[in-house]
């Protein structure tokens, strides 16, 4: 009895050849055209001089936080670090993604301080921004209203405070 028969035992050399090569040219695609979105994730403080009137408080922040190309995130007003973890903690208003390399939010941003049309009626200000980001540097335009003409704007990335390790 032969047990090793020529034409199945090169069938299946045949056939792991032909696996092993797609699995090279799968990896040279992959390692040269796909690449991961940067991480866009943390807090960008906004420059309040370059913002419409309305915006102009002494503290208004972008809190990012990202899966892959998708983004949420929340846009407030207020002058203390309470204020920032509240905003942390808050469901997300803006919704966008990062595409074409820059990003793009937009939604319904409630309570920013010093909008008065918004804050007298506790309606809800409709925020759109598109931007890029460079090294700890987001610029782009932000527009208040549906057709209202964009402004430029320049927000720098808050450090990310480490907590503290307690010691025994």
């Amino acid at each position: 009895m032969n047990h090793l028969n020529f034409k199945l035992l090169s069938f299946y050399g045949i056939s792991i050849a032909i696996v092993a090569v797609l699995f090279k040219v799968v990896t040279a695609y992959g390692e040269t055209n796909l690449n991961a979105p940067p991480a866009l994730a943390g807090s960008y403080r906004f420059d309040a001089k370059n913002l419409p009137e309305c915006l102009k408080s002494d503290f208004l922040v972008l809190t990012i936080e990202q899966s892959g190309v998708y983004l949420s995130g929340n846009l407030r007003s207020g002058t203390s670090d309470g204020d920032r973890q509240k905003t942390a903690e808050e469901k997300p208003a803006l919704v966008g993604k990062w595409e074409n390399q820059g990003l793009s939010l937009s939604g319904a941003v409630p309570n920013l301080a010093g909008c008065s049309e918004s804050t007298a009626t506790g309606e809800n200000s409709s925020v759109k921004l598109r931007g890029i980001v460079e090294k700890e540097r987001l610029t782009g335009k932000i527009s208040l209203k549906d057709g209202a003409a964009a402004t430029d704007f320049i927000a720098e990335k808050a450090a990310v405070a480490q907590p503290q390790k307690q010691q025994h």
